[in-house]
């Protein structure tokens, strides 16, 4: 059996879209669901804490925990508080979304879950949020510009494309399921980094030898180092700012992929664009991930004016066996900046069009 259980923040209920969407969400994947209700909270955020926690306290009395194999706490503001403190009270196992959480819900160890969170909230400083969520290992969503309500003043489109976002990313989190999303400039950290892994064991590669290709052996550990990391982060921030490509695959709030595409056209008659990256975390290898990234890089390239996409690619048989699968090719023009930096890396192309 499965629980959600929805602690409003003050002024904001159940009715309101993050509460209200977020349970239609659970629901729709089997979850009996409670909301709680406040009744007269005092203006005193610590008074209406201890208000909205007794309160808490009583609509959850009759609750048998063991009952549910998946307790899910969903959190606005306040709510996100009582819903740690109350956790920790009770040693209630539970996922959590919490929604704009204040600095008082990080006081209470919170559990997993997942954080979303407006930089322009009156109510919590962003780079206290980032610090708390990184110090508790919560995966933090920032939205650009987005108040404490997680909407912007006088625009209903924007708004409207932000409870979009969030709520994929909730409907991901309760489902358990993959969210890719397009990742912008101000996001790309190396604390996005933090859950991925780049580990690659490697014992045989693809080579050209005298114009024909054939396996070699060539045992060798591909990782990266911490300046590696920092070099990536400047190299994908790049990607965006110059009109590109950045893709990321997440489970459970963590970074587990992620695919970039430049955006300068090349290649003459080839009308070529760079795909410059592709990596899925060794944890989540096998599962389809690269195949989901590289799809949406084919899709964006497409729009973008590209016939093929180029890959400068890691020359791994099973790195080369995933570019086969998804139908690449030698490339028609050697790209000599690509195999200037990498000159055992195969060159690659996947035409987007055919004419």
């Amino acid at each position: 059996m499965k629980l959600a259980v929805f602690f409003p923040g003050i002024g904001y209920h159940c009715d309101k879209p993050l509460l209200y969407y977020s349970e239609k969400l659970a629901k729709q994947y089997q979850y009996e669901t409670i909301k709680i209700g406040y009744e007269g909270l005092s203006r005193d955020l610590d008074e209406a804490f201890a208000g909205a926690l007794s309160q808490t306290e009583a609509c959850l009395e009759t609750v048998d925990w063991k009952r549910y194999e998946d307790v899910l706490f969903v959190s606005k503001s306040i709510g996100t508080a009582v819903a740690c403190a109350y956790a920790a009270k009770y040693a209630v196992n539970c996922r959590n979304i919490y929604y704009t959480p204040l600095e008082k819900t990080f006081a209470f160890a919170p559990q997993a879950g997942i954080v979303f969170h407006g930089n322009h909230d009156p109510w919590a400083v962003t780079e206290t949020v980032q610090k708390k969520c990184w110090e508790t290992d919560l995966p933090l969503f920032i939205i650009e510009g987005a108040n404490h309500s997680l909407e912007i003043p006088n625009d209903a489109g924007r708004n409207l494309e932000i409870l979009s976002h969030v709520m994929e990313g909730t409907e991901s989190y309760i489902a358990d399921t993959l969210w890719c999303r397009t990742l912008e400039e101000k996001e790309i950290c190396p604390e996005l980094f933090d859950k991925f892994v780049r580990h690659q064991s490697v014992t045989k590669c693809r080579r050209k030898v005298n114009g024909e290709w054939t396996v070699v052996e060539n045992p060798f550990t591909d990782d990266w180092s911490e300046e590696e990391y920092r070099m990536l982060v400047g190299c994908l921030k790049h990607t965006v700012l110059t009109g590109g490509f950045v893709c990321g695959a997440f489970f459970r709030g963590a970074l587990k992929g992620f695919v970039s595409v430049e955006s300068a056209l090349f290649g003459g008659a080839n009308r070529y664009l760079d795909l410059s990256s592709i990596h899925v975390s060794e944890d989540m290898r096998g599962m389809g991930i690269g195949r989901t990234l590289f799809g949406k890089a084919a899709v964006w390239a497409g729009k973008n004016g590209a016939d093929k996409l180029y890959i400068s690619s890691h020359s791994a048989v099973e790195t080369q066996a995933f570019y086969q699968e998804m139908g690449c090719v030698e490339a028609q023009m050697y790209d000599s900046a690509h195999v200037e930096r990498e000159p055992f890396d195969c060159q690659l192309e996947y035409r987007l069009r055919i004419k």
